[in-house]
């Protein structure tokens, strides 16, 4: 029996779930010695007029008294890589199979990163197959401090700086057995970023609410309160003092995490051991950086790429494919890259085609090729095992070289079904299969010379519970405790998880499927085509950046999914998998002009953008709509298509530097609490806000500005109310976006799609800050070598603007395949009246300057920006009342 006075716990937010299992009643909760205090349900408040309160709501009614048993330090040396402790427990508690005498090691690996792991000594369990940096030695100097205690046990790391929390775990005990691992933290405020992935505002904020996330990945359209496709343990943690850190939880097995509004997090895992880093930033884009320097940096992607995608599931021929290629090239949109779905296939069987309903696709794709255009094609796991044998190759090969996952103990093929029927899912993780999946790419490859993979349903999804059989009775297929997935099992609409792979079981590793196969596919491509991979996965792990971009499954036409999308893509910029975005104008569902329209504008300032629909679904490729609609949807992607070299630009900073495409105000502006959480605006980099409507039928969009110089795109006009929330007119045809002084875009006269828009003139929009300075870079290679960046084989510039002139560095001048002529420069925020152009040194007549939206354009330049290592552009102004002046 637990004693009153142990249980006399004030706060019901200090309360820590000692029964997490949904069925809790009094005689379970004692039966855990713990503390059981129902709260007043809320049915009931409602039904005496009470006022509600928010933070009664999900409280634990049996949660931990104060002298519940937990570890104490036994042991605690020095070593090379910084301490290493025994800990010890003295009597089990209420999981099977608990571990009572663990390790713990403490990593001061960088002044701003420390990795806290902790495991059981004497049998090694499973840790998770992702390469992270391995440190030996223990750095000098942190910018966090870690202080231990040893009764009961408990690890406490601060800033130095200021004292802020970033990790305590003293606030609940630590729970370790085989199949149940629970331990707990403050936190340093009730507003977080990230863990992915789940639908939901950008900003989670727990001051009146307990939430429960939970990370299994799942086949599922995207709903709020479920696990969904992928799986990112990590999150940024603001502090009070505007810095911000960061925690990744190093485990792929099932999981949840509850947060509550002490502030504190809670982490339980089902297998794995613990293995938590901390990252202490202390700018959001600093975490950023630290948490991608574990995980792997993203990769670059194709520069073709970077352009419109459009495909649909249900053409359902050849002749409706090409009728819709053609209506966009009469409708003349640009657009660099046609996909298709799993309806031109063979019996949806994986690197085949329907050569009857999409005869002649192979000579379509050369067509589209010869045109610059680029093909990407679907790919499911699931391999179908009913084909007569000797018929099908990826099957009869597979099960030659033993690559299928395998049912528990035992050499035979388990079994599910996806969309050919009964299927054997490959096991990724096996090196062989490496060999195997591009044997089978390159033979389709030959017929179809495909450029890129849409690698889809790979949580791994199916279509039955388990297997064809079942699954069996043990532990792995039925834990003792099981997190709150959707369908309340591990094997719902996927595998068995006691199925086994190469590594380890499909209990450890099925939220790394999608990862695996992204891999498998990327080194594929590289292989068959000996360029630069594309891939496109649904299901993402951390790290999945390394190999794939992303889009965030299958959403619906409607206003919600629309604005649900900007936090997804915020959030997996974060979390290293920045080529990313939403199904424009929505999958499942009708749309409407008005939504699809909306949603192309936003859609142009996606990293990722894709127009996409569903089976019996209207067709909404742009060119179907009115001509009204055209114009501004295509207006969205001349814009999008003009800023393709700063695009490239970012995923090449993405890529070398760990910077994110694009990110949320507060990232970049952490001392205006007006930025905090803002979901419905972005910025790309640094330089570009991005104000979508996102309601229908509204003419008006409520926008923060922050304080800084702002200008008008495309018009260049210096706004004047900076620094508050303000209504901007936003009539159908215009989606309002601004550009921050201070910066410099590179930019690129449009051509019919990216490739052969390559040679076109560039621009330069040169935005002056409030003192008249601006700085901007370009990279620029080939656009799809593999080794370009490695052998130096691409150019880069630097620009710089302060005192009227503005100076092209060319640092790296390596690639010359491409001319790389500069045209015109705006230079906005030119507040006198500008009386000569100089280049170089020499006059240079074309120019104009517009005295009253004081920006000046200066065309006609013709200048090889790879001619000198060094080139100016200078402009004299006068003192003089300003006038029109065009030359």
């Amino acid at each position: 029996m637990v004693s009153a006075q142990q249980c006399d716990q004030p706060l019901k937010e200090a309360r820590f779930d000692c029964h997490p299992e949904s069925s809790v009643s009094e005689r379970k909760c004692l039966a855990r010695k713990c503390c059981w205090k129902p709260v007043i349900p809320f049915i009931t408040q409602l039904s005496t007029n009470h006022s509600i309160d928010a933070v009664e709501l999900n409280v634990p009614w049996c949660f931990y008294p104060r002298d519940f048993p937990t570890y104490q330090i036994k042991t605690n040396e020095s070593t090379p890589f910084g301490q290493r402790l025994t800990i010890i427990k003295q009597q089990s508690t209420y999981m099977p199979n608990e571990i009572l005498s663990l390790t713990v090691d403490l990593f001061y690996e960088t002044a701003q990163r420390f990795r806290l792991r902790i495991y059981d000594p004497t049998k090694k369990r499973y840790e998770v197959p992702l390469s992270v940096p391995v440190i030996q030695t223990k750095v000098n100097v942190t910018d966090y401090e870690v202080i231990i205690t040893q009764i009961p046990f408990a690890i406490l790391v601060k800033r130095k700086s200021n004292g802020v929390v970033l990790f305590d775990s003293s606030v609940s005990p630590l729970i370790y057995a085989d199949q149940f691992i629970r331990f707990s933290s403050y936190l340093s405020s009730p507003f977080l970023y990230g863990f992915g992935e789940h639908r939901q505002p950008f900003l989670i904020n727990v001051t009146n609410e307990w939430r429960k996330l939970t990370f299994w990945t799942r086949d599922f359209p995207p709903l709020e309160h479920i696990n969904l496709y992928g799986v990112h343990p990590f999150h940024i943690n603001i502090e009070p003092t505007a810095n911000f850190h960061g925690h990744f939880f190093l485990n792929s097995n099932a999981m949840d995490i509850d947060l509550q509004p002490l502030p504190a997090i809670t982490y339980t895992t089902i297998g794995g051991i613990i293995d938590l880093y901390l990252f202490a930033g202390p700018t959001a884009q600093d975490v950023i950086q630290q948490y991608w320097e574990v995980i792997g940096k993203p990769l670059m992607p194709p520069y073709w790429s970077l352009g419109f995608h459009l495909c649909r599931y249900g053409y359902n021929s050849i002749e409706k494919l090409r009728t819709v290629i053609q209506r966009m090239h009469d409708a003349e949109f640009p657009y660099d890259v046609q996909w298709t779905d799993i309806d031109a296939m063979s019996s949806h069987l994986d690197y085949t085609y329907d050569k009857i309903n999409f005869n002649g696709l192979p000579d379509l794709v050369r067509a589209l090729q010869s045109e610059g255009k680029h093909y990407v094609n679907i790919i499911d796991p699931g391999i179908s095992s009913t084909q007569p044998s000797g018929t099908y190759p990826p099957y009869d090969d597979g099960l030659k070289k033993a690559i299928f996952m395998t049912k528990f103990n035992s050499t035979e093929p388990i079994i599910g079904k996806v969309w050919p029927g009964l299927t054997a899912f490959p096991d990724f993780t096996n090196e062989n299969s490496i060999e195997w999946w591009t044997n089978i790419a390159a033979t389709f490859h030959d017929t179809v010379p495909f450029d890129g993979i849409w690698i889809d349903m790979n949580e791994p999804s199916n279509f039955v519970d388990g297997s064809q059989d079942g699954c069996t009775n043990n532990s792995l297929d039925n834990p003792p405790f099981i997190p709150h997935v959707l369908g309340d099992s591990l094997s719902a609409k996927t595998l068995c998880p006691s199925a086994e792979h190469a590594l380890s079981s499909h209990y450890n590793l099925h939220n790394m499927y999608g990862y695996f196969e992204a891999r498998a596919t990327n080194l594929a491509l590289k292989t068959i085509r000996r360029k630069r991979p594309f891939v496109l996965s649904r299901s993402s792990f951390s790290g999945s950046g390394q190999y794939t971009a992303h889009w965030t499954g299958d959403n619906r036409a409607t206003h919600t999914d629309m604005y649900f999308s900007i936090s997804a893509i915020l959030s997996f910029n974060m979390f290293g998998i920045p080529n990313v975005g939403a199904d424009v104008c929505g999958f499942e569902l009708e749309t409407t002009e008005e939504l699809c329209t909306r949603w192309m504008q936003l859609g142009a300032f996606y990293p990722f953008m894709r127009n996409h629909n569903d089976l019996n679904m209207k067709d909404q490729d742009p060119a179907v709509f009115s001509w009204k609609a055209q114009q501004i949807m295509k207006q969205a992607l001349i814009m999008r298509y003009s800023l393709a070299p700063f695009w490239y630009t970012l995923h090449h900073q993405a890529t070398m530097i760990s910077r994110t495409l694009v990110q949320p105000l507060h990232f970049e502006f952490p001392n205006d609490d007006n930025t905090v959480g803002i979901d419905k605006q972005f910025l790309i980099g640094r330089a570009i806000l991005v104000s979508p409507v996102l309601f229908p039928l509204a003419t008006k969009v409520r926008a923060y500005i922050p304080q800084d110089v702002w200008y008008e795109f495309p018009s260049g006009i210096k706004i004047t109310t900076v620094g508050i929330f303000t209504e901007l007119d936003a009539p159908l045809d215009k989606i309002n976006v601004h550009v921050r002084g201070g910066f410099i875009i590179p930019m690129q006269i449009p051509g019919d799609n990216l490739m052969m828009g390559r040679g076109n003139p560039f621009t330069l929009l040169v935005a002056q800050s409030m003192s008249g300075n601006a700085t901007g870079n370009l990279f620029w290679d080939d656009g799809d070598s593999l080794d370009s960046i490695e052998t130096k084989n691409y150019n880069y510039f630097e620009f710089s603007c302060s005192s009227n002139i503005l100076t092209i560095n060319a640092t790296v001048a390596n690639y010359k395949d491409s001319p790389m002529n500069l045209e015109l420069i705006r230079v906005l925020g030119v507040a006198k009246t500008v009386t000569r152009v100089t280049v170089n040194g020499k006059n240079h007549e074309n120019f104009s300057y517009n005295i009253f939206d004081q920006i000046l354009v200066v065309h006609s330049l013709d200048l090889d920006m790879l001619a000198l290592s060094s080139q100016t552009i200078q402009w004299t102004t006068t003192t003089t009342r300003p006038r029109l002046t065009i030359h």
